[in-house]
């Protein structure tokens, strides 16, 4: 049997009370098609100084999906880097050559960072353009789950199958936020029978 895609119910997000260290729990089930897993894929997030990581369990099949790449994909990958190597250096040399400072320092140290910016930039290019080269089937692995959104105290993941979404909170139920105290609508104010001393 073929590791077919799992019938995608709709995306649901969750949002979990999961620290930095502490782990979620995933059913032993591929997150893109169902069928048992024995890889991970590990998700992260940055936000700042702070990285976010999540190990999601894949099946061998989506595993090989996921390291698959596109010809288009591979090549400006491949290209990505000499390519803002010689953007850098040629912007060094014309501001060395062409900017209108009598010492040769300041055109320098001009050159150089119009020359990194510049090759950062077309770095940064070149990689979106292979992002979007990125092959459906990756696409769609690579989307089973994400992080969304996280905080210090909790993180929202994005599943593509709300199955999947619905196992993964009967697995946590230590990390469900505590939505009942605003349900109850208590917020702390006394009873109404609290008897104070004046």
């Amino acid at each position: 049997m073929t590791c077919g895609r799992r019938p995608i119910n709709m995306e649901k997000q969750i949002t979990l009370r999961v620290r930095p260290g502490e782990t979620v729990r995933f059913p032993p089930q591929c997150v893109a098609c169902g069928q048992p897993a024995g890889e991970r894929l590990t998700l992260q997030k940055r936000r700042g100084q702070i990285t976010r990581r999540v190990d999601v369990p894949l099946c061998a099949e989506c595993a090989r999906r996921l390291a698959r790449r596109s010809g288009d994909e591979e090549r400006l990958l491949r290209l990505s880097l000499p390519a803002a190597a010689g953007v850098a250096l040629l912007l060094t040399v014309l501001g060395l050559v062409a900017l209108p400072f009598d010492a040769w320092l300041p055109r320098l140290m001009m050159g150089l960072v119009l020359g990194v910016a510049g090759g950062a930039l077309i770095r940064r290019a070149l990689v979106r353009r292979a992002a979007a080269a990125e092959l459906p089937e990756r696409r769609a692995v690579r989307e089973a789950v994400r992080i969304v959104d996280f905080t210090w105290r909790d993180m929202t993941l994005a599943i593509a199958d709300g199955a999947m979404a619905a196992h993964v909170l009967t697995m946590n139920p230590d990390y469900l936020p505590d939505e009942q105290i605003e349900a109850d609508g208590s917020d702390g104010a006394k009873a109404p029978d609290d008897k104070r001393i004046l």
